[in-house]
């Protein structure tokens, strides 16, 4: 992946607008690895709360929606307010963003950007899968905490926590489950990184029925955490790998051994 200086002449950036698009970069790139692209595009759309991107960046919602215009007039990026039926009403419902991923590209939303349905915002209100409910808890996020709620935001709209994040109690029980829980393995103490090793290992040796397999997956996760404390991206490699599998296991009608295809795929 270029990094975001190469693609763009930041020099003219305010340092509060060069941080929004620094974040937003990441978040791109994240989200393309998570929706497994088998060609890497030009540019990515996603979604976004404005309010959670404020919090992450220590600021007020309005200043990042200055910021964001600052952006949009340099060609740096694309952005509009998302807007959805909520009961009987329209509301909007996020931002859409639009941003570049490889050089010369001047990113821009479409109409299909902006007719898609990103969110239930209904349903989200229902489950408290809203900005408003992550922004009242009690707990206070750290840098890390923020960005994993910003990507879980951007993969899964309407979404703020990982399942292990928001409950400790809940165990993964999907791929998708442990792709999101993956960067914990960062977060978590020495002490305690084994026994989530093992909890993911026992969500894709279930989610895969392969049962038997379960000593290959707490491998398999070790590994990819050993690349990581290494310097590079051993979680998000393995990640963007079980994103790929999920899409797979869904289009692929006659796939029969999803966790075989793993594996030959992570030789």
């Amino acid at each position: 992946m270029i990094p975001l200086e190469l693609l763009h002449d930041l020099a003219q950036l305010e340092r509060g607008p060069r941080q929004l698009l620094e974040l937003l970069h990441r978040l791109a790139v994240d989200t393309a690895h998570a929706r497994a692209y088998k060609v890497m595009p030009s540019e990515v759309t996603l979604h976004q709360s404005q309010e959670l991107l404020a919090a992450a960046l220590g600021c007020h919602r309005v200043t990042v929606w200055r910021w964001t215009q600052v952006l949009k007039a340099a060609g740096l990026l694309d952005a509009r307010k998302h807007y959805t039926t909520s009961g009987k009403a329209t509301r909007a419902d996020g931002t859409v963003y639009a941003v570049a991923l490889k050089e010369g590209i001047r990113p821009r939303l479409r109409y299909a950007d902006l007719a898609h349905q990103w969110r239930d915002l209904d349903a989200d209100r229902r489950a408290g899968h809203t900005a408003w409910k992550a922004l009242q808890q009690s707990s206070t996020p750290t840098e890390v905490d923020w960005y994993l709620r910003l990507k879980t935001w951007a993969v899964n709209p309407g979404q703020t926590e990982s399942p292990l994040l928001s409950d400790c109690c809940t165990a993964p029980q999907t791929v998708q489950d442990v792709t999101y829980a993956l960067p914990l393995l960062g977060e978590a103490h020495a002490s305690k990184r084994g026994e989530l090793v093992g909890m993911l290992a026992d969500a894709l040796a279930h989610a895969l029925n392969d049962p038997h397999s379960q000593r290959w997956y707490c491998r398999l996760i070790w590994n990819a955490w050993t690349v990581e404390v290494e310097g590079r991206a051993g979680l998000q490699a393995l990640a963007a790998q079980l994103a790929r599998l999920d899409i797979d296991r869904r289009e692929w009608e006659d796939l029969r051994n999803p966790a075989a295809l793993l594996a030959a795929r992570m030789r």
